[in-house]
């Protein structure tokens, strides 16, 4: 049945965001003379504060979104990501001269990608890209839970939780999509794993990308323990919005329940603690 309010709150935001992603922001960025974008770095800027705005109404308060990298005690570095969902509480603010943020990735739940038209090549580069950011999570030292909902060591292989929950947002796949689901796991390269892919891929024209159990229900995680769950496209009927409900629902179950880690600065730090003087005083 659902919430009169709470729909008609979330219908006005999901129209709200589609005018602003897809007209206002070329509006502003885009010279219909010369046909190209005015400051592309700025156009994208745009649309990464106009989905933060959009997510903000259905992540929990608890957590903050930003943009940055991830870092891990091991020493990896990811490459840039659009949108990163971290718990505020546990996190510090590293931060450098030019104001790039590297976030520690024990207490990070997510992180998006955002894009515009997407050719098939394209696709497959935003894929893999955000797969291998994905994946630096498992190069955790001292996985020490802080927030874990069911009692277990870090088993990101077996556990969908243990993952950062990964998502894609662009305007259009610019590509035939009849065959999206046998073809999409092809896109991924070899050293990718089932559990490093992503959850949740939403077009805003085509509709969202997930997956499906054996009862054709639809899921947000791309395994179920060791078993790797099919691909599912649900895309716009009566309800042009109905592929939002779905990204919208999904992007918060997948942030609410994924697994916070506690970020050992000391493992961070590392051997820079050696070196030091040290000086006792006895009586």
């Amino acid at each position: 049945m659902g919430n009169v309010i709470f729909n008609k709150i979330l219908e006005e935001k999901i129209e709200f965001f589609k005018f602003a992603f897809q007209q206002t922001s070329k509006d502003i960025f885009f010279d219909e003379d010369s046909k190209k974008l005015i400051h592309p770095g700025e156009f994208g800027t745009y649309r990464e504060a106009i989905c933060k705005d959009f997510l903000r109404f259905f992540i929990p308060m608890r957590l903050d979104i930003s943009t940055g990298f991830l870092i891990v005690d091991s020493g990896n570095v990811s490459k840039q990501c659009d949108l990163i969902v971290y718990d505020r509480n546990n996190t510090p603010l590293i931060e450098n001269a030019e104001r790039q943020r590297f976030f520690p990735v024990e207490t990070v739940c997510a992180i998006g990608e955002i894009k515009s038209d997407l050719s098939k090549n394209n696709f497959k580069e935003a894929l893999n890209k955000l797969a291998r950011n994905k994946r630096i999570k498992e190069g955790m030292s001292h996985p020490t839970v802080l927030k874990r909902d069911h009692p277990g060591k870090f088993t990101p292989n077996v556990y969908p939780y243990d993952n950062i929950f990964s998502f894609l947002i662009c305007n259009k796949l610019d590509f035939k999509l009849d065959n999206i689901c046998d073809e999409i796991d092809s896109l991924y390269e070899d050293d990718i794993l089932q559990n490093q892919k992503h959850n949740l891929i939403l077009s805003i024209n085509d509709g969202v990308l997930l997956y499906r159990d054996d009862n054709d229900k639809s899921m947000m995680y791309s395994h179920m323990g060791l078993k790797p769950l099919k691909n599912s496209f649900i895309t716009p009927d009566k309800n042009v919005n109905c592929h939002f409900f779905y990204a919208c629902s999904y992007i918060f179950m997948g942030t609410t329940s994924a697994s916070i880690y506690y970020p050992e600065i000391s493992d961070y730090i590392g051997d820079s603690f050696s070196g030091g003087l040290q000086f006792n005083q006895t009586k």
